[in-house]
């Protein structure tokens, strides 16, 4: 999958997400790269570019054990319950080195799996992840 079709298909599976749970679950994300210099942004979604860019590495330190490439597989993905405003609330590995952070900037990842709707909702989720386990990211 190129930049193009991965991004296109994130934002389909975010507005999924939303129309089944009836409001933004993630209201940002980022598609980034994992290198040997730091984060490389590939692509962004969300309402904050500047300040996302400046916040970066203090808003993924809540997921920062989880996202070691070199010990993780395209599939894999978690969710943090730290990632409280501009933090992260969930990743997923969607190619060599490469990982989409999503963020809801106004919810905690408690709040927005309590609702009684993100059961079933969730399945957007998981239908993204699988694409990229079909066809992952390549740059």
């Amino acid at each position: 999958m190129n930049i193009a079709t991965a991004t296109d298909r994130i934002e389909i599976a975010l507005q999924h997400l939303e129309t089944a749970i009836g409001e933004p679950v993630f209201d940002e994300w980022a598609l980034a790269e994992k290198t040997s210099n730091g984060w490389k942004i590939l692509g962004y979604g969300g309402d904050r570019k500047e300040a996302f860019l400046e916040e970066f590495s203090v808003d993924v330190a809540a997921l920062r054990d989880t996202l070691d490439p070199a010990n993780t597989l395209v599939g894999d993905f978690a969710f943090s319950h730290e990632g409280y405003g501009s933090g992260f609330d969930a990743h997923m590995c969607v190619g060599e080195n490469f990982f989409v952070l999503f963020n809801n900037t106004g919810k905690s990842t408690g709040e927005i799996t309590s609702n009684p709707r993100w059961t079933k909702a969730q399945i957007h989720f998981t239908e993204l992840l699988e694409a990229f386990i079909a066809d992952p990211l390549v740059v």
